[in-house]
């Protein structure tokens, strides 16, 4: 390494630099000119930041949870999707003034421009073992004056916050209407229910199936009856044919035929009365006969009437009793025919009462879970209007930045002198690198493989006005461009590359010839 750093020729390289001296110094001004000219003329940029955190419910979710069922940062992503939309976005920026000095910008590049300005970010608030425990939201804008920043970003926040307990209220609202409206749908259509089933009932009460075994019994008990009837009858009948057969004996009897009538009535009263309750058709028309038999004997006595025999008493006691037989027959057999009517009805009465009464449970199933979510939704709706459910809340409000977004002045201007330092240098080594023209004796022995005697250097003195003239006129025209239009200053990465080719040919005035 030594030897080769003895190689280098550095008085050869110095006296280049001094050579190239008025190029290097040129690029470095104007590249160090460019870059503080645009550090200082920039608009500085201010970033403000706000903070929301995702709260827990404060109320455990197994005593009492709320009816929303979207979680807080999902809740927190539709939020954003609706603030962030282009009417809002737009109104935020006419707010405030964002663009009021911008009058060529469209709507769409201001709606562009504020969605690349505002930041959200979310960050897992972890514990010590790495699992999250809940999420704060960073909400970020760019002005270039803090105040505007700071206000537009609280602004943001407000509308994030009114928008998630809007939101959130609303849903539960709605949660309770539509309860209330289908519990009271349901009690309408079971107050129908129950109306149908009761004029069911009331149309076919002779013929209800929890009447059924009453009314086969008591079927059973007249169809007992209509015999007993047919073997008094059959008895009657032959009593009445005896009578009948026997000869006539006229002699007075101590009693009336009313008398014998009442007497035989109440004889066969008493026999019913072994047989069937009170309250049945037999004895009711038993007693009717008796009381009308009464009021007859209690009457005066006709003084007309002629005196009857026994047999004749006993044959009108027996057409009596014979004809009061056949009506109770026809009343028996009226009421079987009704009791075999009902009994044969009664099947598909239970079943229409069945379906009647499936569709009021069914009904009434509906209705109590609906009181049921009700009460859930009414305890969901407390919860989201007392704020005591999962929400969005503001931790950190944001406040004007006081320090600009980037690096600061100082370290960009220092930037641009480095690169202009660096850029003055590659101008320099670049054409040197790319030169292979013969400039020194040590170069000529090394190509040609031959020793000169000696070197006469070829020196140019021509005196060229043009070029220095020009090289003069853009060092000093360069920086008042920039002064002169500050609004239009644009990075230019090339602007080196016409003055770099413009000062190199003012530079190559003095040129070496060599001779072997």
């Amino acid at each position: 390494m030594i030897n080769a750093l003895n190689n280098i020729d550095f008085r050869f390289y110095f006296w280049l630099f001094l050579r190239r001296l008025p190029l290097f110094l040129t690029v470095v001004v104007l590249t160090a000119g460019l870059g503080i000219a645009l550090t200082l003329l920039w608009p500085p940029s201010y970033q403000a930041t706000a903070k929301i955190l995702v709260e827990s419910p404060q109320i455990p979710a197994d005593l009492a949870k709320s009816t929303v069922p979207t979680s807080a940062a999902e809740q927190f992503q539709i939020i954003q999707e609706d603030v962030l939309s282009r009417e809002n976005l737009l109104a935020l920026a006419d707010k405030f003034a964002i663009y009021s000095d911008a009058q060529d910008m469209t709507r769409t590049d201001m709606f562009d421009d504020m969605k690349r300005r505002i930041e959200i970010v979310p960050t897992p608030v972890e514990t010590a073992t790495g699992s999250a425990v809940a999420t704060v939201f960073h909400i970020s804008f760019k002005a270039h004056r803090p105040q505007v920043a700071a206000d537009l970003v609280n602004d943001l926040v407000t509308m994030i916050l009114n928008k998630d307990v809007q939101l959130r209220t609303a849903r539960a609202t709605d949660t309770v209407t539509f309860f209330t409206q289908e519990s009271q749908r349901l009690d309408g259509e079971l107050r129908a229910v129950d109306s149908r089933i009761l004029a069911f009932k009331s149309e076919h009460i002779d013929a209800m199936p929890d009447s059924i075994d009453f009314r086969r019994n008591q079927q059973t008990a007249q169809q007992q009856r209509l015999l007993a009837l047919a073997q008094e009858e059959t008895t009657l009948r032959r009593q009445q044919t005896e009578l009948q057969l026997r000869p006539l004996e006229i002699t007075a009897v101590p009693a009336t035929p009313e008398e014998q009538s009442l007497l035989a009535l109440q004889q066969a009263l008493a026999q019913q009365q072994l047989s069937f309750a009170e309250d049945s058709p037999t004895i009711q028309a038993l007693r009717t006969r008796i009381a009308a038999l009464q009021k007859t004997i209690q009457s005066p006595p006709d003084a007309n009437a002629a005196p009857l025999n026994s047999r004749d008493i006993q044959l009108a006691d027996i057409s009596e009793r014979l004809a009061a037989i056949g009506e109770e027959r026809a009343e028996i057999n009226k009421s079987i025919a009704n009791l075999t009517t009902s009994i044969a009805a009664t099947p598909g009465n239970e079943t229409m009462l069945n379906s009647l009464q499936r569709d009021h449970q069914n009904l009434q199933a509906q209705y109590d879970a609906a009181i049921a979510r009700l009460a859930d939704a009414s305890t969901g709706q407390q919860i989201e209007f007392l704020l005591k459910g999962e929400r969005l809340s503001l931790i950190d409000s944001a406040v004007p930045p006081q320090v600009r977004q980037g690096p600061g002045q100082k370290t960009l201007i220092l930037a641009s002198l480095g690169a202009a330092l660096l850029a003055g240098l590659a101008t320099i080594l670049a054409p040197e690198l790319l030169n292979r023209r013969i400039r020194r004796p040590d170069e000529l022995a090394e190509r040609l493989q031959i020793v000169p005697f000696v070197t006469v250097p070829y020196i140019d003195r021509r005196f060229r006005p043009a070029r220095l003239a020009v090289g003069v006129g853009m060092v000093v025209a360069m920086p008042l461009l920039l002064l002169a239009q500050p609004g239009n200053l644009t990075p230019q990465n090339n602007l080196s590359t016409p003055t770099l080719a413009a000062i190199g040919v003012a530079g190559s005035g003095v040129q070496e010839k060599t001779w072997p």
